[in-house]
Order: structure tokens, then C-alpha cells, then sequence
């Protein structure tokens, strides 16, 4: 019963923020004429959203209050950037680019997870194929990649210091995944044979 409201909280909260950055979008869009550069960060972040919806539901989900904080605010974070193109430091259709790479990493690694996605630290079955042959968690490495990618486009103080904070705290939102995770044999021997957690070769 704990598990499924936790569960019904994270969909919620998700929908919420995708929501809201939609509505912030689709007005910019009318107000300054974004071009699709921007327009590309709604199916990146629309991609959590929708993975969320579809994920199953797990008898293990971590009920600490700390790993909760760390997944909402890694969760909300990017979701409340704004656009700004008049601040671009790069051209649009080479950040468009590095956008549409790092959704593509996203996306790659969500298929290969399927409805074991989640944000909060959970245990919904082990995946060891694509993406996670090579780093054990290729999702996060997307993201970054598209969140320099709409910051570059969008340079503020705001979209900067909220982007800051995401990633800021993904290391420790990897290791309270990975404690939970650890718990099952076969993750623990996953772990020893794939030995980078983003960056192959260096981290």
C-alpha cells in the first residue's frame, strides 16, 4: 500500500513540472518565435514523463527521505529552465544537434529499461543490454548532453545555476540507486563487470 501511493506521488509530481514546461515552451514559442532548437527539449524531458506512466510497479522502491529529495529536486530541476535565445553562445542547429544526440542516448537507454523506469531509487529488474554494455547508467550521460546542449542556446544565470544543481547532485543520486540495487546479486556482479558509471574510460 506504502509502495503504490509512493509510486502515484512520483507520477504526479512528474506530471506536473512536464506540464508547466510545456505551458513556458508553447507561450515562448508565441511570444518570441523559438525555433526547434528549444522546441527539442519537450520530447527530452517529455520522454520521463512517459516512461513514468508506463513503468511497473516494484515491491522495492527506496522510502528514504534523502534519496526522495535528491530524485525531486534532480527531477524538477531542469524542468524549470526558461528560454532566452537572445543569450544563445552557440548556433542553434549545433546545439539542436547535440540535443537531438543526447535525447537519442535518453531514449535508447528507456527502451531498453521499458517500464522498469523510475526516478526514485527502485528495484524493477536488472538491464544489461545497448547503452548499459558500456556505462551503468547511460540515461544520466543523455541528459547532461542535452542540458549543455539547451543551456548553450539559453545562457542565463537561472537556466545555469538549475542545471548546476542537477547535476550536482546526480553522483549522489547514482549511489543511492546503486545502494539499493546492490542489495541484489546480480546487480553487484553486473557492477564488477561493467565498471564505469557515465563516461566509459573515466568515470
Amino acid at each position: 500500500m506504502k509502495h503504490g501511493l509512493l509510486d502515484l506521488a512520483e507520477r504526479i509530481f512528474v506530471l506536473g513540472l512536464y506540464g508547466a514546461l510545456v505551458v513556458r515552451i508553447v507561450e515562448s514559442i508565441s511570444a518570441d518565435g523559438l525555433g526547434l532548437g528549444n522546441l527539442l527539449l519537450l520530447p527530452s524531458e517529455g520522454l520521463v514523463f512517459f516512461f513514468v506512466l508506463l513503468r511497473r510497479r516494484t515491491r522495492r522502491v527506496s522510502a528514504r527521505p534523502g534519496d526522495w529529495a535528491l530524485a525531486m529536486v534532480a527531477t524538477a530541476a531542469p524542468m524549470l529552465v526558461r528560454a532566452c535565445p537572445e543569450r544563445a553562445l552557440v548556433p542553434e542547429f549545433v546545439a539542436a544537434f547535440v540535443v537531438m544526440m543526447g535525447t537519442l542516448v535518453q531514449l535508447h537507454a528507456k527502451l531498453v529499461l521499458g517500464r522498469s523506469f523510475g526516478c526514485v531509487p527502485a528495484h524493477r529488474g536488472l538491464k544489461e543490454a545497448g547503452p548499459y554494455r558500456f556505462v551503468r547508467h547511460p540515461m544520466y550521460a543523455g541528459y547532461m548532453l542535452s542540458h549543455l546542449a539547451f543551456l548553450s542556446m539559453n545562457a542565463s544565470a537561472w537556466n545555469c545555476a538549475l542545471y548546476l544543481v542537477c547535476t550536482l547532485l546526480q553522483i549522489p543520486r547514482l549511489v543511492s540507486e546503486e545502494r539499493l540495487l546492490g542489495l541484489d546479486e546480480g546487480y553487484t556482479r553486473y557492477r564488477a563487470r561493467v565498471r564505469y558509471r557515465l563516461i566509459p574510460g573515466v568515470y
